[in-house]
């Protein structure tokens, strides 16, 4: 994680801010280096990343986790309707969906993808030719 006199990349921080603030187009593919793997998606706004999640964790029922899930994200809704709640981004973390997950020769999909921006060790627009 960023430690104290620490500062991300502005770079992609603009773009992480962009996306959340939605004054970037949808549709921004980045690939990250991240602990010696490259990941692939598409930067998404954090309230975008939070209800694929929910809906993720409730559809597949991890754990039992279906009737919790269903029961915080009514609380939450209710909460951000009434006004006690905003639906805040956390500068920390970096966002995607459509992502794809290279180590050496294996590729693995994911739908969706959180990881601290302190452990991006570099990154590009696009994605990987397959070559």
């Amino acid at each position: 994680m960023l430690q104290e006199g620490d500062y991300p990349d502005p770079y992609l921080e603009l773009l992480r801010v962009g996306v959340e603030h939605q004054d970037v187009a949808e549709g921004v593919v980045v690939t990250l280096a991240v602990d010696g793997v490259l990941v692939t998606g598409t930067l998404i706004p954090t309230v975008v990343w939070e209800d694929l999640y929910f809906r993720q964790v409730a559809e597949a029922d991890y754990y039992g986790m279906r009737k919790v899930v269903r029961e915080v994200l009514g609380h939450l809704d209710q909460a951000v309707e009434d006004g006690r709640r905003r639906r805040v981004s956390d500068p920390r973390f970096l966002h995607l969906k459509d992502v794809t997950v290279r180590s050496g020769r294996t590729a693995r999909r994911l739908p969706v993808w959180r990881g601290p921006v302190a452990a991006v060790s570099g990154w590009s627009l696009g994605e990987p030719d397959e070559r």
